[in-house]
């Protein structure tokens, strides 16, 4: 159950700071305010982000990524060790946050997110989301 809580938000982790990492034997709890930091820096430079939008994005990030981490540490206390209980809340936080990312970016900006990394991960969420509600 502990592995599945590490895995799922591990991979949430790689997916949003965009770098490889090499994986100890015993994984430790990831450090949220590094990555929170690191993911400011890769989105400032990526997307060319004024001072008010770092503003803006660095708000976001810093109340989603714990809030997140917050839900699935709470959902696995109670028992859960479903993968797709823990897939279905990292979905639910990134969609938040890339809506909420939408409205500060400029549409240049947007359009280039869309046809990133990001973008790419967006759709497959986009359609994971979907297909789990096709299929209540």
């Amino acid at each position: 159950m502990k592995r599945t809580y590490f895995l799922t938000l591990l991979s949430v982790v790689l997916l949003l700071a965009g770098v490889p990492r090499t994986f100890a034997q015993e994984p430790q709890e990831p450090d949220i305010d590094k990555i929170v930091n690191s993911q400011i820096e890769n989105l400032t430079k990526t997307f060319k982000l004024d001072e008010i939008q770092v503003f803006f994005v660095d708000s976001i990030l810093q109340h989603n990524y714990p809030a997140m981490v917050e839900e699935i540490t709470l959902t696995r206390k109670t028992g859960a060790s479903n993968d797709e209980t823990f897939q279905a809340l990292s979905d639910k936080w990134m969609a938040a946050t890339d809506e909420a990312l939408e409205k500060v970016f400029t549409e240049e900006q947007w359009q280039k997110y869309l046809k990133s990394a990001y973008g790419k991960e967006k759709k497959r969420r986009d359609k994971r989301m979907a297909n789990r509600i096709s299929a209540h």
